[in-house]
């Protein structure tokens, strides 16, 4: 064996001396080798096994650790997966999955032990007007502060869990006292509407809350989550801004609801619905100038069901858009009966849904219908709520602005019930403010329905903007409206509503009059148009 090999053994060998036990350095010194060949090459095989032992130990022990690290590799993920899949990864409050887990082993406790098991459904008002005007950013760090508020309104304890957007539930299991729960969903109402400091602003929003009871209510957990949302339902009819425990009575309003929906969305293939007019007079000479087209409702079963019921419903529902759509048509095929000149400037007002502007699409299709039509969009007066103006979006900004360049008027309706700023409306350019029935009802002389009222139609004027008094139905709500400038005036004193035909009828007879007796007085023609109106009726 060459000499550079016999040193490469030997040092293998010397360096595995510690593991076999056997060799020696005078075994292995070079005289030895050379003497005893036989037994130097039965220490470098043993040598050499034991390296490879060696090697495979070391082989076998970094694949261990390998192994190891895949595993906690693969039980992160796991974990990771797991949570994503059950927290909701913005306020880290459980999802609904988790919260569906929880809620049913919590009612399984509180079975065992005789319990009672509170469930808190909490919906935040105006979080959607926040998201729209402040941005997701900052509606996503709202979410994050309203979720640690209400969680320091629960016990230990309790579970709180956010469903999606901006619901959240709470469950509170082991109840003693019922007490507990108005306590709890006292104080999160109270703290929620704080207002929330975001980058050196302040925003608000309210706290709508249902509640169902274990097992007062239900043993079941979907059925539970059901009678809270029914009673979140009525929290927010209610005014918002409170809670609310589930009744019998929600239930049956619900089944009502769920049925006149359904029966709601056959009606326009049922033919049962159809339009009416009311007609607007100018006060001072008590002249038909203007008429609300108003959608009734003639149900085959349960006969004539109010705009009041049915309207709300249509809109929660998206139905609002399809009879929108309805309305149109129909007052475009009223139109088509007669020339449009025998109008005589008559203005037709139509009330449109926030829904509506939501969808502006259709309402952009009815003013190319009318210019395809040759009917003037002067004829048409688009009635408006308060609210849609308040913080309005671009869209809704952009469609305004189409509708007035279209020539399309505006008018807000029931003013008085909502924000009642008169600044936006001449921001927007409105061109009719009407008074809510509801301030008319109770005006009398110097009373403070009487202020409002003379308050509001000085201010608008100054805006150059038109008022008109809606419910007017006797000669003293007429005279004081008189006396404080009001002018116009609609209600039953003079015009009910009736059918397009009774409108034209009344119109004739206003124009015929007004070419006989030009210097007829006004009670005298309001007279003969009631006559018509009672026998057209």
């Amino acid at each position: 064996m060459d000499n550079p090999l016999k040193k490469i053994i030997q040092t293998m060998l010397l360096s595995a001396m510690p593991f076999t036990g056997q060799a020696t350095a005078a075994t292995l010194a070079p005289e030895t080798s050379a003497t005893n060949p036989e037994l130097f090459s039965q220490l470098a095989v043993e040598a050499g096994i034991t390296i490879l032992a060696l090697a495979c130990m070391l082989l076998v022990h970094q694949l261990w650790r390998f192994y190891q690290r895949a595993q906690r590799r693969e039980a992160e993920v796991r974990q990771q997966i797991w949570r994503q899949a059950n927290y909701d990864y913005l306020t880290q409050l459980p999802n609904r999955y988790l919260l569906q887990d929880c809620l049913e082993k919590s009612i399984q406790e509180c079975q065992q032990s005789l319990q009672q098991l509170g469930l808190l459904l909490i919906d935040l008002d105006g979080f959607k007007d926040v998201n729209d005007i402040a941005g997701h950013a900052v509606g996503d760090r709202l979410l994050q502060n309203a979720a640690l508020r209400i969680q320091s309104c629960v016990r230990d304890g309790d579970t709180t869990a956010k469903l999606g957007g901006d619901e959240f539930v709470v469950v509170i299991p082991k109840l003693k006292d019922i007490k507990v729960l108005h306590d709890i969903g006292a104080k999160i109402v109270e703290t929620v509407r704080s207002p929330f400091h975001i980058d050196d602003n302040q925003y608000f929003v309210t706290a709508s809350i249902g509640i169902a009871v274990f097992p007062d209510h239900s043993d079941s957990a979907e059925t539970l989550m059901m009678y809270a949302d029914q009673a979140l339902y009525a929290a927010k009819r209610a005014g918002k801004n409170q809670y609310q425990f589930f009744t019998q009575t929600m239930q049956q309003e619900i089944r009502e609801r769920i049925s006149l929906t359904h029966d709601l969305r056959s009606a326009i293939e049922n033919n049962e619905l159809h339009l009416v007019y009311q007609p607007i007079y100018r006060l001072q000479d008590i002249s038909l100038i203007k008429a609300e087209a108003l959608i009734r409702w003639q149900h085959p079963t349960r006969g004539n069901i109010p705009p009041s019921v049915f309207i709300p419903i249509a809109e929660e529902s998206g139905i609002i858009i399809e009879i929108g759509k309805w309305i149109f048509n129909e007052v475009l095929h009223d139109l088509s009966t007669i020339d449009p000149m025998r109008l005589q400037g008559i203005q037709i007002s139509l009330n449109i849904s926030p829904i509506q502007f939501a969808h502006p699409q259709h309402l952009m299709a009815f003013i190319k219908r009318l210019e395809r039509s040759n009917i003037p969009c002067e004829l048409f007066c688009f009635e408006i709520t308060e609210g849609l103006l308040l913080e309005p979006s671009k869209v809704i900004q952009d469609t305004l602005k189409t509708l007035k360049q279209a020539g399309i008027k505006l008018s807000i309706d029931d003013f008085g019930t909502g924000y009642s700023a008169l600044g936006y409306l001449k921001k927007y350019h409105i061109d009719y403010v009407k008074i809510d029935k509801s301030f008319i009802n109770n005006l009398g002389v110097d009373n403070y329905d009487f202020i409002l009222c003379r308050s509001i139609i000085q201010m608008a004027h100054e805006l150059n903007m038109q008022l008109i008094a809606e419910g007017v139905e006797n000669a003293q709500q007429e005279s004081i409206l008189k006396v404080i400038n009001c002018d116009f005036i609609q209600g039953f004193l003079h015009g009910k509503p009736a059918m397009f035909s009774s409108l034209l009828e009344q119109l004739d007879l206003q124009m015929l009059q007004e070419k006989t007796y030009p210097m007829l007085g006004a009670e005298t023609k309001m007279a003969a148009l009631q006559h018509a109106a009672t026998k057209a009726n």
